[in-house]
């Protein structure tokens, strides 16, 4: 009588058992990497619900940075000119939408270019309100990308969706790396 024993499938599956760490570790770096990529989508489409600032200028602003204790999204700290935020010139001054649906005006403010680009000032009123030839001028900003992303509870909003992000690209990649 002869005994054959195939021992082939039980080596498989202690190869694919001893090769979980590394495909883990794998995992984990391309979840970060997808995060990088996602992150400032995500939190331009939060602030842009509250906003009236364009996608274009928002994604100039942000970055997402690698720190030792992980990833972190960074907004500029400089304001954003109010020229972005559709300023435009009326009787009463500069008339500028910063937050979505609310118009604000702004006496003895004005639009102009400088170097091609379309900035905000306004006059600085030297003796009373009548205005002197000749004042000082200084621009006109609003709030930084910086102050969007800490306003509210936008930090909580945007540490879940990181790690919502994180939790379902790791379960996939492994469900994936399992199935070869």
């Amino acid at each position: 009588m002869d005994l054959f024993i195939d021992a082939n499938p039980v080596l498989d599956a202690v190869t694919r058992v001893s090769q979980l760490p590394t495909k883990v570790a794998l995992a984990q770096r391309r979840a970060l990497g997808t995060l990088r990529r996602r992150w400032p989508v995500i939190a331009r489409r939060d602030i842009q619900t509250e906003y009236a600032l364009s996608a274009r200028r928002i994604r100039a602003g942000l970055s997402v940075r690698t720190t030792r204790e992980g990833i972190e999204l960074v907004g500029v700290a400089r304001g954003v000119g109010l020229a972005n935020f559709g300023a435009r010139q009326i009787k009463q001054g500069l008339s500028y939408s910063a937050l979505r649906g609310r118009r604000g005006v702004r006496r003895s403010g004005f639009r102009t270019r400088y170097r091609g680009t379309p900035i905000a000032y306004v006059r600085t009123p030297i003796s009373g309100d009548k205005r002197v030839p000749r004042t000082p001028v200084l621009r006109l900003y609003g709030p930084s990308l910086a102050q969007m992303l800490r306003k509210g509870d936008r930090p909580e909003r945007m540490g879940q969706a990181g790690l919502n992000v994180i939790t379902d690209e790791i379960d996939r990649l492994l469900l994936r790396s399992l199935r070869r």
